[in-house]
């Protein structure tokens, strides 16, 4: 069994300044899943929960980084700037916000993948790690709409 992590796990280009922020991010959610509230002693399983928390944002950022590299608008914060002339992104919806970077809660995120492990009930007003209405940047609306990828977890 491996488990990798930061560029290890998941390569960055350098066009979003994410590298390092993903490896520590990384590192926390280990922490977390293997923390006494969480591991129940499945090593297998524990990796597999971070598998599922992390692949989906690592692969998101990688994908606005490698688009940042000959579109500066895809860049966070530059992404925010679409009353400018020479705005454009590939696609508005899926673009990476700068409200998914600094509101994502990695407790809510592993709290929510354990419970639907586990079978339990998940109450929490958050979807993968964001507050459900939290209006992002590309205006999408944590849970409400259907082709967002902040959907609740099947």
């Amino acid at each position: 069994m491996v488990c990798l992590l930061g560029d290890a796990g998941h390569p960055m280009m350098p066009h979003q300044s994410q590298g390092a922020c993903m490896a520590i991010e990384d590192a926390a959610a280990l922490g977390i899943i293997f923390s006494r509230a969480h591991f129940k002693g499945d090593v297998a399983d524990a990796l597999s929960i971070y598998q599922e928390i992390r692949l989906p944002r690592a692969t998101k950022v990688q994908s606005a980084s490698a688009k940042a590299a000959y579109n500066i608008n895809e860049r966070i914060g530059f992404s925010s700037n679409t009353d400018t002339a020479t705005y454009k992104v590939e696609d508005e919806k899926k673009k990476l916000t700068i409200e998914e970077m600094n509101a994502y809660d990695m407790h809510r995120d592993i709290e929510e993948v354990v419970a639907m492990r586990r079978g339990l009930p998940h109450t929490d007003k958050f979807i993968r790690g964001l507050p459900v209405g939290l209006k992002l940047g590309n205006g999408v609306v944590v849970g409400e709409q259907e082709t967002s990828s902040f959907q609740p977890r099947i």
